[in-house]
């Protein structure tokens, strides 16, 4: 007797992937590209998938860290009975010794060539007046920003050596990038110590993977004070829960900095795959 076995046919769940390329933005007149929405004229994704995750971004920077978009290009500094000393900086990426080195050079053209030194004592560099050792104060800068002396973490106001604690003059510690409708689905929330909580693909740190090098006096020159362009993998990437029974249409895309608001991208470009699976 012959025995036919009519088995039902497995087809292994599929991944895909879904490319995201910042450059993709059509509207001419927005030049953000930390704050875009994406339209197709069909769905951008068809499929019965359940899961989502962003598997690696390549970040092309290209936003100065000292600027007037981020309020920290003029730093303030007075005189004890003599001027008030404002150092103004052109838009562009900064090492902290090109700071200081410009902050010197702008107080000896508007007191006496040679006043002003970078000087290291007591195991830090600083700002000293070496001819009347006159107290120096960090005063609020024009605009009311003091930004750039906070990120310089300048201390020891009221004296004649001002010295740099712990700088930092990166534009942001990091940036989060968000699509709302990509986490709409997502039931397990994400949570952070910061005050703004939100849904994130990825966050994005101002790191470097191996050690940065120095500037001149020895300070790390940490990302984001010079332009570049880095890979960064995620693996196992974050895996984001979606209904089987939904495409993906229009995509809004923002990317958040440490700040809390809206990362503006001045020439900045970025790219990112989310691998897109059944299972």
């Amino acid at each position: 007797m012959n025995v036919t076995s009519n088995g039902v046919q497995i087809r292994v769940p599929a991944v895909a992937n879904l490319m995201v390329d910042s450059k993709d933005r059509r509207n001419p007149n927005n030049t953000n590209a930390f704050d875009f929405i994406i339209s197709k004229n069909q769905s951008i994704f068809n499929g019965f998938f359940t899961r989502i995750g962003a598997t690696e971004v390549v970040l092309e920077w290209n936003a100065p860290n000292i600027s007037s978009n981020l309020k920290n290009n003029t730093i303030r500094i007075i005189i004890t009975g003599g001027p008030t000393v404002d150092t103004t900086f052109t838009d562009g990426f900064y090492t902290v010794a090109d700071t200081l080195n410009a902050i010197v050079d702008r107080l000896n053209e508007d007191t006496t060539p040679g006043r002003f030194e970078v000087i290291q004592r007591f195991g830090a560099y600083g700002i000293e007046d070496t001819v009347n050792s006159d107290d120096l104060t960090v005063a609020v800068s024009p605009g009311g920003t003091a930004n750039l002396a906070t990120q310089l973490d300048l201390q020891g106001s009221g004296t004649p050596f001002l010295y740099l604690f712990d700088p930092d003059l990166r534009p942001y510690r990091y940036i989060d990038f968000i699509s709302s409708q990509l986490t709409y689905n997502q039931n397990l929330k994400d949570s952070t110590t910061s005050l703004s909580d939100q849904n994130v693909l990825v966050r994005w740190y101002f790191a470097f993977d191996i050690q940065s090098p120095v500037d001149e006096y020895g300070f790390p020159i940490l990302m984001g004070y010079e332009a570049f362009v880095v890979r960064r993998l995620y693996n196992p990437p974050k895996q984001i829960a979606w209904e089987n029974n939904m495409p993906i249409g229009q995509l809004s895309f923002q990317a958040v900095g440490s700040d809390g608001k809206i990362v503006s991208s001045q020439g900045s470009e970025w790219l990112m795959t989310l691998q897109i699976s059944e299972n």
